[in-house]
Protein backbone atom coordinates (compact mmCIF):
# COMPACT_ATOMS: atom_id res chain seq x y z
CA UNK A 1 0.00 0.00 0.00
CA UNK A 2 1.62 3.19 -0.98
CA UNK A 3 1.64 6.11 1.16
CA UNK A 4 3.17 9.64 0.77
CA UNK A 5 6.36 8.97 2.10
CA UNK A 6 6.25 9.88 5.39
CA UNK A 7 8.47 8.29 7.42
CA UNK A 8 6.92 5.73 9.67
CA UNK A 9 7.39 4.50 13.37
CA UNK A 10 5.80 2.76 16.35
CA UNK A 11 4.64 -0.83 16.31
CA UNK A 12 3.18 -2.76 13.04
CA UNK A 13 -0.23 -1.95 13.89
CA UNK A 14 0.25 1.67 14.22
CA UNK A 15 2.06 2.00 11.34
CA UNK A 16 -0.66 0.14 8.96
CA UNK A 17 -3.13 2.45 10.61
CA UNK A 18 -0.45 5.36 9.97
CA UNK A 19 -0.56 4.09 6.43
CA UNK A 20 -4.28 3.52 5.68
CA UNK A 21 -4.95 6.70 7.50
CA UNK A 22 -2.61 8.56 4.75
CA UNK A 23 -4.12 6.68 1.96
CA UNK A 24 -7.52 8.36 3.41
CA UNK A 25 -6.50 11.61 3.55
CA UNK A 26 -5.04 12.04 0.63
CA UNK A 27 -7.67 10.50 -1.21
CA UNK A 28 -6.00 7.26 -2.33
CA UNK A 29 -9.28 5.87 -0.67
CA UNK A 30 -12.17 7.98 -0.75
CA UNK A 31 -14.98 7.80 1.41
CA UNK A 32 -17.01 4.98 0.66
CA UNK A 33 -14.37 2.78 -0.90
CA UNK A 34 -13.94 -0.46 0.35
CA UNK A 35 -9.80 -1.59 1.85
CA UNK A 36 -8.31 -4.04 0.22
CA UNK A 37 -9.02 -8.25 1.71
CA UNK A 38 -7.53 -8.64 4.96
CA UNK A 39 -5.06 -11.02 3.03
CA UNK A 40 -4.20 -8.45 0.75
CA UNK A 41 -2.82 -6.46 3.31
CA UNK A 42 -0.92 -9.03 5.08
CA UNK A 43 0.78 -9.59 1.58
CA UNK A 44 1.26 -6.05 0.93
CA UNK A 45 2.21 -5.04 4.60
CA UNK A 46 4.22 -8.15 5.10
CA UNK A 47 2.52 -8.34 8.69
CA UNK A 48 0.21 -10.97 10.33
CA UNK A 49 -3.38 -11.36 9.91
CA UNK A 50 -3.42 -10.78 13.76
CA UNK A 51 -1.98 -7.26 13.09
CA UNK A 52 -4.06 -6.51 10.34
CA UNK A 53 -7.09 -7.09 12.06
CA UNK A 54 -6.08 -4.67 15.15
CA UNK A 55 -5.28 -2.08 12.70
CA UNK A 56 -8.59 -2.15 11.25
CA UNK A 57 -10.43 -2.27 14.58
CA UNK A 58 -8.23 1.36 15.59
CA UNK A 59 -9.38 2.39 11.64
CA UNK A 60 -13.46 1.61 13.44
CA UNK A 61 -12.20 2.99 17.25
CA UNK A 62 -10.88 6.64 15.05
CA UNK A 63 -14.41 6.59 13.07
CA UNK A 64 -12.44 6.49 9.56
CA UNK A 65 -13.37 2.74 8.78
CA UNK A 66 -16.44 1.00 9.39
CA UNK A 67 -17.08 -3.02 8.70
CA UNK A 68 -19.86 -5.01 7.55
CA UNK A 69 -19.30 -8.15 8.24
CA UNK A 70 -19.55 -10.63 5.33
CA UNK A 71 -19.13 -7.69 2.78
CA UNK A 72 -15.64 -5.96 4.25
CA UNK A 73 -14.13 -2.23 5.42
CA UNK A 74 -14.87 0.64 3.64
CA UNK A 75 -14.05 4.30 4.51
CA UNK A 76 -16.38 6.36 6.53
CA UNK A 77 -18.89 8.81 4.17
CA UNK A 78 -17.98 11.17 7.47
CA UNK A 79 -16.96 11.38 10.64
CA UNK A 80 -17.99 13.18 13.85
CA UNK A 81 -15.49 13.20 15.80
CA UNK A 82 -17.24 11.92 18.31
CA UNK A 83 -15.03 8.63 18.85
CA UNK A 84 -15.00 7.07 22.57
CA UNK A 85 -11.09 7.60 23.63
CA UNK A 86 -10.11 7.09 26.88
CA UNK A 87 -6.45 7.54 26.84
CA UNK A 88 -6.22 11.46 27.88
CA UNK A 89 -6.94 10.44 31.51
CA UNK A 90 -4.34 7.87 31.73
CA UNK A 91 -3.60 5.08 33.51
CA UNK A 92 -0.73 5.42 35.49
CA UNK A 93 -2.14 4.15 39.53
CA UNK A 94 -3.97 1.01 40.76
CA UNK A 95 -6.70 2.96 41.48
CA UNK A 96 -6.99 3.75 37.82
CA UNK A 97 -6.68 -0.38 36.94
CA UNK A 98 -9.24 -0.60 39.65
CA UNK A 99 -11.75 1.52 37.96
CA UNK A 100 -10.55 0.08 34.35
CA UNK A 101 -11.52 -3.16 35.36
CA UNK A 102 -15.13 -2.11 37.01
CA UNK A 103 -15.39 -1.10 33.34
CA UNK A 104 -14.67 -3.96 31.79
CA UNK A 105 -16.65 -6.44 33.84
CA UNK A 106 -19.54 -4.63 32.89
CA UNK A 107 -18.67 -4.56 29.16
CA UNK A 108 -17.41 -7.57 28.83
CA UNK A 109 -19.78 -9.72 30.71
CA UNK A 110 -22.39 -9.07 27.98
CA UNK A 111 -20.02 -9.44 25.11
CA UNK A 112 -19.13 -12.62 25.97
CA UNK A 113 -22.60 -13.48 26.65
CA UNK A 114 -23.58 -12.15 23.66
CA UNK A 115 -20.14 -13.63 21.52
CA UNK A 116 -21.72 -17.18 22.84
CA UNK A 117 -24.31 -17.16 21.05
CA UNK A 118 -23.96 -15.20 17.37
CA UNK A 119 -19.80 -15.91 16.97
CA UNK A 120 -18.65 -17.83 13.79
CA UNK A 121 -15.93 -20.90 12.91
CA UNK A 122 -13.57 -17.78 12.38
CA UNK A 123 -14.23 -16.18 16.05
CA UNK A 124 -13.51 -19.14 17.31
CA UNK A 125 -10.04 -20.08 15.61
CA UNK A 126 -9.26 -16.62 16.44
CA UNK A 127 -9.75 -16.50 20.02
CA UNK A 128 -7.92 -20.03 20.50
CA UNK A 129 -4.89 -18.66 18.37
CA UNK A 130 -4.86 -15.83 20.39
CA UNK A 131 -4.90 -18.34 23.88
CA UNK A 132 -2.22 -20.63 22.20
CA UNK A 133 -0.31 -17.34 21.76
CA UNK A 134 -0.58 -16.68 25.05
CA UNK A 135 0.69 -19.75 26.47
CA UNK A 136 3.16 -20.26 24.69
CA UNK A 137 4.67 -16.60 25.71
CA UNK A 138 4.02 -17.49 28.95
CA UNK A 139 5.89 -20.70 29.04
CA UNK A 140 9.02 -18.59 27.32
CA UNK A 141 8.55 -16.04 30.36
CA UNK A 142 6.82 -13.41 29.09
CA UNK A 143 3.82 -10.94 30.46
CA UNK A 144 1.56 -12.05 27.19
CA UNK A 145 0.18 -8.57 27.45
CA UNK A 146 -0.38 -8.49 23.32
CA UNK A 147 -1.80 -12.09 23.42
CA UNK A 148 -4.05 -11.41 26.38
CA UNK A 149 -5.65 -8.13 25.06
CA UNK A 150 -6.19 -9.90 21.90
CA UNK A 151 -7.92 -12.64 23.19
CA UNK A 152 -10.87 -10.12 25.33
CA UNK A 153 -11.03 -8.24 21.67
CA UNK A 154 -11.57 -11.55 19.54
CA UNK A 155 -14.42 -12.12 22.17
CA UNK A 156 -15.33 -8.25 22.00
CA UNK A 157 -15.41 -8.87 18.17
CA UNK A 158 -17.31 -11.92 18.50
CA UNK A 159 -20.49 -10.55 19.82
CA UNK A 160 -21.04 -8.58 16.43
CA UNK A 161 -22.09 -5.55 18.05
CA UNK A 162 -19.52 -2.50 16.87
CA UNK A 163 -20.05 -0.33 20.32
CA UNK A 164 -18.45 -3.28 21.79
CA UNK A 165 -15.65 -3.56 19.47
CA UNK A 166 -15.12 0.58 19.63
CA UNK A 167 -15.18 0.55 23.33
CA UNK A 168 -12.32 -2.32 23.70
CA UNK A 169 -10.12 -1.36 21.19
CA UNK A 170 -10.36 2.36 22.12
CA UNK A 171 -8.71 0.86 25.75
CA UNK A 172 -6.08 -0.93 23.85
CA UNK A 173 -3.52 -3.07 25.54
CA UNK A 174 -4.12 -0.90 29.16
CA UNK A 175 -7.08 -2.39 29.74
CA UNK A 176 -4.30 -5.23 30.63
CA UNK A 177 -3.67 -4.53 34.22
CA UNK A 178 0.14 -5.69 33.93
CA UNK A 179 0.64 -3.48 31.13
CA UNK A 180 -0.04 -0.76 33.04
CA UNK A 181 1.22 -1.53 36.77
CA UNK A 182 3.41 -4.54 37.70
CA UNK A 183 2.41 -6.22 41.39
CA UNK A 184 5.20 -6.63 43.74
CA UNK A 185 5.75 -10.22 43.99
CA UNK A 186 8.33 -13.00 43.49
CA UNK A 187 8.86 -14.78 39.70
CA UNK A 188 7.10 -18.38 41.04
CA UNK A 189 3.88 -16.43 42.07
CA UNK A 190 3.85 -13.90 38.70
CA UNK A 191 4.02 -17.48 36.39
CA UNK A 192 1.29 -18.63 38.55
CA UNK A 193 -0.73 -15.58 37.76
CA UNK A 194 -0.25 -15.88 34.71
CA UNK A 195 -1.03 -19.77 34.07
CA UNK A 196 -4.59 -18.93 36.24
CA UNK A 197 -5.26 -16.41 33.12
CA UNK A 198 -4.73 -18.72 31.07
CA UNK A 199 -7.07 -21.41 32.44
CA UNK A 200 -9.57 -18.79 32.77
CA UNK A 201 -9.37 -17.82 29.24
CA UNK A 202 -9.96 -21.15 28.34
CA UNK A 203 -13.46 -21.28 30.98
CA UNK A 204 -14.61 -18.32 28.67
CA UNK A 205 -13.57 -20.18 25.63
CA UNK A 206 -15.56 -23.12 26.46
CA UNK A 207 -18.72 -21.60 26.92
CA UNK A 208 -18.33 -19.66 24.40
CA UNK A 209 -17.88 -22.76 22.05
CA UNK A 210 -20.83 -24.50 23.84
CA UNK A 211 -22.84 -21.50 22.92
CA UNK A 212 -23.44 -20.80 26.58
CA UNK A 213 -24.36 -17.68 27.08
CA UNK A 214 -24.90 -17.42 30.86
CA UNK A 215 -21.59 -19.75 31.36
CA UNK A 216 -19.97 -17.04 29.82
CA UNK A 217 -21.13 -14.25 31.56
CA UNK A 218 -19.99 -16.20 34.48
CA UNK A 219 -16.85 -17.25 33.49
CA UNK A 220 -15.37 -13.90 32.37
CA UNK A 221 -17.54 -11.74 35.52
CA UNK A 222 -14.96 -14.75 37.30
CA UNK A 223 -11.33 -14.09 35.04
CA UNK A 224 -11.77 -10.48 35.93
CA UNK A 225 -13.29 -10.69 39.40
CA UNK A 226 -10.04 -12.02 40.40
CA UNK A 227 -7.98 -9.77 38.52
CA UNK A 228 -9.52 -7.00 40.33
CA UNK A 229 -9.09 -8.23 43.70
CA UNK A 230 -5.54 -8.92 43.13
CA UNK A 231 -4.86 -5.21 41.98
CA UNK A 232 -7.23 -4.64 45.11
CA UNK A 233 -4.83 -6.37 47.45
CA UNK A 234 -1.82 -4.49 45.48
CA UNK A 235 -3.48 -1.23 46.18
CA UNK A 236 -4.28 -1.77 49.59
CA UNK A 237 -0.55 -3.32 50.65
CA UNK A 238 0.93 -0.60 48.33
CA UNK A 239 -0.92 2.36 50.55
CA UNK A 240 -0.23 0.16 54.20
CA UNK A 241 3.84 0.11 53.38
CA UNK A 242 3.30 3.97 52.60
CA UNK A 243 1.61 4.28 55.82
CA UNK A 244 4.80 2.48 57.76
CA UNK A 245 7.17 4.26 55.75
CA UNK A 246 5.97 7.44 56.77
CA UNK A 247 5.88 6.47 60.38
CA UNK A 248 8.70 5.41 60.44
CA UNK A 249 9.95 8.80 59.36
CA UNK A 250 8.79 11.18 61.57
Amino acid sequence: METDGRKLSGSLTDQVVARVTAMIENGSLAPGAKLPPESEIVRREGVSRTVVREAISKLQAAGLVETRHGVGSFVRTHSNGNGFSPRHRGIDTADDVLAVLEVRIGIETEAAALAAVRRSGRNLHAMSSAMETFKSEVQMGRTAVDADFQFHLEIARAARNPYFLDIFTALGAMAIPRSRYQVAERESQRQEYLKRINNEHEDIYSAIVRGDAEAARAAVRNHLGNSRERMRRATEAGKAAKETQGASNR
